[in-house]
């Protein structure tokens, strides 16, 4: 197979992914009267794959977040943190692969994300300001990166 025809292939495979991602839904659009600009800061430290008491530990590895590619994700996002609008989020992610970087990002709130090499872990850290559905996701690609698509909910 040519070069050109592997690049077509890729591209509609991304644009079926992110028409899939819209239209399903799954990326919520903060309302109108909601200002994203004044997001606090989200704090990012080095750390352990351990998850100390009131964070919730994300794992990126060869079967995505937590597991969801036997959750159903995309079709189905995992892992699902809910949360009240005001709370402080605390999270920690991990890379479990042995052999590939993973991404972690969450829309609006992360989208800078970071990069998981192969054992890195970090906290995060933030107040979760906007309340409405929220993407989590892999901010780079990978091997199972269509399958790393989980949601964070903020209930006002």
């Amino acid at each position: 197979m040519s070069h050109s025809r592997r690049l077509a292939i890729a591209g509609a495979a991304v644009a079926a992914i992110l028409t899939f991602v819209f239209v399903t839904g799954i990326v919520s659009i903060p309302p109108p009267n909601s200002s994203t600009n004044n997001l606090p800061l989200v704090s990012v430290t080095s750390s352990t794959c351990k998850r100390p008491p009131g964070y919730f530990l994300i794992i990126a590895d060869l079967s995505g977040f937590n597991d969801s590619i036997n959750h159903g994700a995309p079709l189905n996002p995992w892992p699902v943190i809910h949360v009240h609008e005001g709370d402080t989020v605390r999270i920690v992610v991990c890379n479990e692969d042995t052999s590939q970087a993973h991404g972690f990002a969450i829309q609006t709130y992360f989208d800078a994300g970071v990069i998981l090499a192969p054992g890195d872990a970090y906290r995060i850290v933030f107040a979760a300001t906007v309340p409405g559905t929220f993407v989590i996701y892999c901010n780079i690609f990978c091997t199972v990166h269509a399958f790393m698509v989980g949601r964070l909910i903020v209930s006002s």
